[in-house]
């Protein structure tokens, strides 16, 4: 239940949780993590994957002793508990062989001790079991104030590992959206009002924050015949100007009109900002030609919002697709319809490579 509860994997996955592992820290002195590799079937040919069980305490509480408690006893990190089961069914595992970490006695399947210990098949009638014999009852009590039995399954362990760290464990983030967050329809109401308030203040900020200096079309084309002008008119010098209408400046869905002075470095030192951090910056400029792109990008952040975890997408793309959205409302509906059935292959490319972070700072 333990392991479940820190890993969120499937029971099946914990059930075969081998022995051996590897330990990523080579016993120097740093953060102590055992590397496992696991199976689970159903992900065919991406069916083996490697777990890291580190020294870090996760959701469960950190005993208020936490100094006082011997290695044996730290179950409250994945990699404590790992060590103290290592080492609980070494003397089994070298009985029975095999690889297991999990071993147990039982009490009926021949005689003798070797022949009733054995690797745990499926455990789901003893934990439930287990959870009978805590008395373990919900928040809600029944009609009538009668508490009402919770019943204790590895499964639902799983599902509230997912709950309360909004992430996937062995699957897709549209999986873990889809069949495990809003499968769980006791909670699905409290979960739309934290992506709602998520999306609110995102939104919120995006507008705050103001939308992107444009230059239009029409100061496009004065600056090929009076940059000087055209410059003063907005604020920048010409050779600036120039290069932007040149698309030497481009950082994806924008120019940038000071890559040594930007809000995201110190003066003087280049930006290391991710290019989507352009759409609420003061150094940005969109010109006409990067309609393209804002309206590819701004689709895909809309496709991604179908398939990624509603909360996930709320804090990290909510804002830049309500900034695009403000950018594409300053054209008319023809020119946007124009630019997304018009961009070229090239720029499809650059989207995509943008929104999977190639482009980014490593």
């Amino acid at each position: 239940m333990l392991l479940t509860a820190m890993t969120g994997q499937n029971p099946e996955v914990i059930l075969k949780t081998p022995a051996v592992h590897h330990r990523a820290d080579g016993h120097t002195g740093g953060m102590p993590t055992a590397i496992v590799g696991l199976r689970k079937l159903r992900r065919g040919r991406r069916a083996y994957m490697d777990l890291a069980l580190s020294e870090v305490p996760d959701w469960i509480s950190i005993p208020d002793t936490a100094k006082k408690v011997s290695s044996r006893d730290e179950l409250h990190t994945p990699f404590g508990l790992y060590q103290l089961l290592h080492e609980l069914t070494a003397r089994s595992r070298e009985l029975v062989g095999g690889n297991r970490l999990l071993i147990g006695y039982r009490a009926a399947g021949g005689e003798g001790l070797t022949r009733r210990l054995r690797p745990l098949a499926d455990t789901g009638v003893h934990v439930a079991q287990l959870g009978r014999s805590y008395g373990l009852v919900r928040d809600e009590p029944a009609e009538g104030g009668r508490p009402t039995p919770l019943p204790l399954r590895l499964d639902l362990l799983r599902l509230t590992f997912i709950e309360l760290h909004q992430r996937p464990v062995a699957h897709t983030e549209q999986t873990a959206a889809t069949s495990y967050l809003a499968r769980n329809r006791g909670n699905i109401t409290e979960y739309r009002k934290v992506v709602a308030a998520a999306l609110d203040a995102e939104v919120a900020k995006a507008r705050t924050r103001g939308a992107m200096a444009v230059i239009c079309a029409a100061d496009t084309e004065r600056a090929r015949t009076d940059p000087d002008a055209v410059a003063a008119e907005l604020g920048l010098d010409a050779r600036t100007l120039k290069r932007m209408i040149a698309k030497e400046l481009d950082t994806v869905v924008a120019a940038c009109t000071d890559n040594l002075g930007g809000p995201h470095a110190p003066p003087g030192a280049p930006c290391p900002a991710s290019f989507m951090l352009c759409l609420e910056c003061e150094c940005a400029r969109a010109l006409p030609h990067h309609l393209p792109l804002q309206v590819l990008v701004h689709d895909r952040l809309a496709q991604r919002r179908e398939q990624m975890d509603p909360l996930q997408w709320a804090q990290r793309f909510a804002g830049p697709h309500e900034r695009l959205a403000d950018l594409l409302d300053q054209h008319d509906e023809m020119a946007v319809a124009d630019a997304r059935r018009d961009a070229t292959e090239a720029e499809r490319s650059l989207a995509e490579r943008f929104l999977n972070r190639e482009l980014d700072l490593r």
